[in-house]
């Protein structure tokens, strides 16, 4: 679901890039000094694996397919002004280490699966947890059916909902322009709808068993309060037995993971790539020529998914310290 350059009209460009700069900077805002030290490292490898994560996508049919956005998934493990800021790294070590997503539709982007994505899977999460959830506490080493049922329905929720926002900007975009930009809406609608309400079933298992996983292995990583800082001593954060092998267990899953995504997947078109296909757009030159690319190999994508992994990660370490430099600026 990554818009490139070109696609959309400069105005709708514009607004998204501002209604991105308003939400992330309350984001920021939000979560200044409220993380706690032991959550940093955390956050940090959750970003940095949902960034792997997109790199695998996986076929729903008609030579489509479907990657994990992981809004929803952020949202519930770190909560969702985290979340907003974890998936805000992650669209920016894609579009300028990666070249995916256009620099001039960076904005809507983020609106759509930065912002609208986690929102929408914590609000579907949290609402249908106190409905489906009857019983008080949890059996040990198991996550509440119930539970699994809110964050598998506000994953599906979240990747519709970020679908549906990028299938009114394409609309729009094609109103505005005379058709100059965007794709119309008789096409955009039953497409990306279409495409995208069947990738969110696939989110959804992956996020329900992630999180049903976590659960299991520890617990203690559903955060549901983060407090005060001290992102200087971060790095050492990594070091952590909990963090290493979290760290370990992402890069090995990825790399056995990979194979099956240049068998299945490497040829396809996610839904808007389909879209835009079936509408006859071409993606247009990117604004700037990206350093790296994810490869057309297993080795050339398995050192790519390294390297975003560990840019994704130091960004994230990057950000929560300048937070806390304007903390203490105040």
């Amino acid at each position: 679901m990554h818009i490139p350059d070109g696609l959309m009209d400069p105005n709708v460009a514009l607004l998204g890039w501002l209604e991105f700069l308003v939400a992330i900077a309350i984001a920021l805002y939000i979560s200044k000094g409220s993380l706690k030290e032991k959550d940093l490292p955390r956050l940090a490898v959750l970003s940095a694996g949902v960034f792997v994560a997109q790199m695998l996508n996986f076929p729903i049919g008609g030579g489509t397919t479907g990657h994990l956005i992981g809004g929803a998934l952020m949202a519930v493990m770190i909560g969702p002004m985290a979340a907003i800021i974890g998936m805000t790294v992650i669209l920016v070590i894609q579009g300028l280490m990666f070249g995916d997503g256009g620099i001039t539709a960076l904005g809507l982007n983020a609106v759509n699966m930065a912002v609208i994505a986690p929102l929408t899977g914590w609000g579907v999460y949290t609402l249908m947890r106190h409905v489906v959830v009857r019983e008080k506490g949890q059996v040990q080493g198991r996550l509440d059916p119930g539970i699994t049922l809110a964050i598998a329905v506000g994953a599906w929720a979240s990747v519709f909902l970020a679908a549906a926002a990028c299938t009114a900007e394409l609309a729009v975009s094609y109103a505005i322009s005379g058709g100059a930009y965007g794709i119309a809406a008789s096409v955009s609608v039953p497409a990306m709808l279409g495409y995208h309400a069947i990738i969110g079933i696939g989110e959804a298992i992956i996020t329900a068993t992630i999180a049903s996983y976590v659960w299991y292995a520890a617990p203690e990583a559903f955060a549901k309060r983060l407090d005060k800082a001290d992102p200087g001593r971060v790095l050492a954060g990594f070091l952590s037995s909990n963090v290493a092998k979290a760290t370990l267990a992402v890069l090995v899953v990825f790399a056995l993971a990979l194979p099956l995504y240049f068998m299945y997947s490497a040829d396809g078109e996610d839904g808007l790539e389909s879209t835009m296909t079936e509408s006859g757009v071409s993606e247009g030159e990117p604004l700037i020529e990206s350093p790296f690319s994810y490869g057309e190999s297993y080795f050339a994508a398995l050192f790519a998914g390294v390297i975003g992994f560990v840019a994704t990660a130091l960004a994230s370490i990057g950000l929560l310290g300048l937070l806390r430099g304007i903390k203490t600026a105040d």
